[in-house]
Formats: structure tokens, sequence, C-alpha cells
């Protein structure tokens, strides 16, 4: 791919960041996210186009509604921002893995769902169902169809750890009585489809190292108690990369 595919694609995740913090903004309230235009949340303004550009709107607009100057949340830029970054993530990945580009469309609708739940557990602590199981259907449809990994030298291997990683989290919310959500316990079979045997298996391990790390600083700053609700969706989806990273 050349300098400008890269730029391109770049700025279709900057454009595709903005519209996936739209969709779980309205995921949550149960609105419809495809139709409708898009308004200020505090004083419920139209925003025209000028308002909606990535990351030049916050900037130019100094963080602030243009109609009732409400300080909006850095994390419309910063999703934008790493939206932008992931999708060429997943060009450099098939390239550095020397895969077929069949995988960039995989890995680019993969990651936006994965985005949406990672936005939706860290603002609201809610995982959207409807986008898990979106996940787990086109994750498995796609790399049946195209991918041609779910082979039977492999098969029982699939199944093994999907089933495996799933009891792992069901024990942990019975053992934890509450202590972890549903949605993980969903969550984890769209991620072990999604990314296949061992990379699933790898991905939970990173999750929980990351994870432990973040609530060990959190505990030792004082930022949080030990029974402080911390999403662990986020944590997660950061092993899934990782888990493709390394």
């Amino acid at each position: 791919m050349s300098v400008l595919g890269i730029v391109i694609l770049a700025g279709t995740g900057l454009l595709t960041g903005s519209f996936l913090n739209l969709v779980s903004d309205r995921l949550y309230r149960k609105k419809d996210f495809v139709a409708g235009r898009s308004y200020c949340e505090f004083c419920k303004h139209t925003l025209s186009s000028w308002d909606l550009i990535p990351v030049f709107s916050f900037l130019f607009l100094n963080g602030k509604c243009r109609y009732c100057r409400k300080k909006l949340s850095l994390l419309y830029p910063i999703s934008e921002l790493l939206t932008a970054a992931i999708f060429v993530f997943a060009y450099f990945l098939i390239s550095y893995r020397n895969l077929e580009i069949i995988y960039l469309p995989y890995f680019l609708i993969g990651f936006s769902l994965l985005i949406v739940i990672f936005l939706s557990d860290y603002k609201y602590y809610e995982i959207p169902f409807n986008t898990v199981i979106f996940g787990v259907i086109f994750s498995f449809i796609y790399r049946v169809l195209f991918l041609q990994n779910l082979t039977s030298e492999n098969y029982i291997y699939e199944l093994a750890s999907i089933l495996g990683i799933g009891l792992f989290f069901y024990l942990i919310i019975f053992l934890s009585r509450g202590g972890m959500g549903g949605g993980d316990f969903k969550l984890s079979f769209f991620i072990s489809i999604f990314l296949g045997f061992p990379k699933n298996v790898y991905a939970i391990y990173y999750s929980f190292v990351i994870g432990g790390i973040f609530a060990l600083i959190l505990l030792v700053g004082g930022k949080k108690g030990l029974k402080a609700k911390i999403p662990f969706g986020p944590f997660m989806i950061l092993g899934t990369l990782l888990s493709l990273l390394i």
C-alpha cells in the first residue's frame, strides 16, 4: 500500500471513530444510531457538518460546544485518533505476517465492533449484547467463508479453547458473586472466535495481567477501593490487540 493509501485508511479510521462514539452512546440510550442527525448532549442543538470533523472540530472549538459552550469530553478526539491508529495497525499487521488482503476487512470490522464495546463499557459499564452477538456471527461466518482456517485439523482446539475460556469466565462470575459482569462472559466468546486458538488464550491472559496492574496502581494511588467497580471489557480488548501484536 502506498503512503496515500495509508493516509486514506487513517482518514477512514478518524471518520469511523467519530461514528463509533455515536453508536456507543445511542446503544446505551436505546436510540437509533443510523437515522437522525447528531446533536449536542447538553443543549440538544443539531450539529452542523463543521462541528463533526474528527479531531479538527474539537481543537477548533477549544473542546466546547459551539452553541452552549459546555466542555466536551476528551474521549471524542482520543477515540477518533485511536481508531485511525488501529486501522493502520490492521494493515501493518497483515503486511508483517504476510497475510492475504482478505484479512483487512475482517480486522477493520472486528476492531470497529470491539471499539464500540470498549467505549460502551468504559463510559457506561455496559457491554452491548447485540454488538457481541453480531461480532460472534460475523467472525464465524467470515472465517468459514473467506479465511478457511476452521479446518478439521484445528477444529477441536478451536472449540475447546472457546468453551474453556467461557467456562473460566463463568466460574469467576460464580465464585466472585457478581465481581465480574455477564457482559465479560459474552465478550469472551466474541474474542475467542475472532482470534482463534491459541491467540484467544493469550488475549485473556494479557487482559488479566493488564487489568491486574491497572487495579494495583489505582489501589496504591488511593483512586479506588477494593470494592470499586472497574470495567474489565477494555482490558479484554487491549489483550486482544496485544495478542495480535506479539
